[in-house]
């Protein structure tokens, strides 16, 4: 049954290419513009960064430093500090890139690649607070509030993801001595590195862009349709939310779980990045959809425990806004918490 299903998706992808071609074209220029435009003036440089923290050594320091937190609380080696701490800021997929770079480098074991790339994966601060909070809510401050709860979830995420059956009593020794490469010859695979990563983003971008286009006729048709195209690729959904008449109650919350989930597009980018080293994604797809449900909780609960955050969208003068240090300061000790109550893994789960 699996196999007539890939051939009649095959025979209908290749008919649809074949009698579309002015809207095939259309969204492979859709795009190749957003990714020109938008996805990487922001995320070659972390392409970039990602190939050197691997390979000039950088990476082992940041391992000695987050090597015990690191273990404590999700059981995984040194090495991937630099994938977490990248993946939290670079945006899609510069996680997965670097977890790439890693399992390039015999640095993570596929088990070890599997579970860490399950949360690593996050959306970039800039992404969250320009397209989400400044043009989709008008608020620098609400992006920043969406941009942190992402985060948070990316890190609670974990705690479920890196369960693993069997359980290791003491974290590893310091990593091991590795051969660090000179700048110049960093630099240089680094840069061929991020060229080959930003080809394969380019190229899904492209893809679903012509998907989109293609199902325009239907995706039209339904109540939702935002919602719909951002499952397969997040910017082309998250560009449309506004244009759904829901109060902000709703709004932001889907805006969390969207940003979580990241799209079918970001799924199939860190996909084709790990495929080669055979590490299965099946923790990885179960990790975004609990990224995107607990961001929509934590969004929910805010939203109740602290309503002065939707003030900017139905401002309300029954309602006394707290001061914005005890946002900050609430969000800060949710951060925290996992870090604070993290044990050293004994048992099996």
């Amino acid at each position: 049954m699996q196999k007539y299903g890939s051939l009649l998706l095959t025979i209908a992808v290749f008919l649809a290419f074949l009698l579309c071609p002015t809207a095939c074209a259309e969204g492979v220029r859709e795009g190749l513009a957003l990714s020109a435009v938008e996805a990487l003036p922001a995320l070659f440089p972390f392409f970039i960064a990602s190939g050197l923290l691997v390979r000039s050594g950088a990476v082992d320091e940041l391992a000695r430093l987050l090597s015990r937190p690191l273990w404590r609380i999700y059981g995984l080696p040194p090495a991937g500090a630099g994938a977490l701490l990248l993946g939290l800021v670079g945006g899609y997929p510069v996680g997965a890139a670097t977890v790439s770079e890693l399992l390039a480098r015999d640095r993570l074991s596929n088990s070890d690649a599997s579970r860490l790339v399950a949360f690593c994966n996050c959306a970039s601060p800039a992404f969250v607070i320009n397209l989400c909070g400044v043009m989709l809510f008008g608020s620098v401050k609400i992006g920043a509030i969406l941009y942190l709860i992402h985060a948070l979830s990316a890190l609670l995420t974990g705690l479920f993801v890196t369960r693993r059956p069997e359980r290791r009593f003491a974290p590893p020794e310091n990593t091991p001595h590795i051969r660090r490469e000179a700048f110049p010859t960093a630099f240089c695979g680094a840069v061929q590195s991020a060229a080959q990563t930003a080809l394969i983003v380019t190229a899904f971008i492209a893809a679903f862009s012509v998907l989109l286009e293609l199902l325009a006729p239907i995706i039209h048709t339904l109540p939702d349709a935002p919602v719909f195209s951002g499952l397969l690729e997040l910017t082309n959904g998250l560009d449309h939310l506004n244009e759904l008449t829901l109060p902000a109650a709703v709004l932001l919350p889907l805006t969390s779980f969207m940003l979580g989930f990241g799209g079918l597009s970001v799924h199939c980018q860190v996909h084709a990045l790990l495929a080669p080293y055979g590490v299965p994604m099946r923790r990885f797809t179960l990790g975004k959809v609990l990224h995107g449900l607990i961001a929509a909780g934590l969004t929910i609960a805010l939203g109740r425990l602290l309503p002065q955050t939707l003030a900017v969208f139905a401002p309300d003068p029954t309602v006394s806004p707290l001061p914005d240090w005890v946002a900050i300061a609430a969000l800060l000790v949710l951060v925290l918490f996992p870090f604070w109550t993290g044990k050293k893994h004994k048992d099996t789960v």
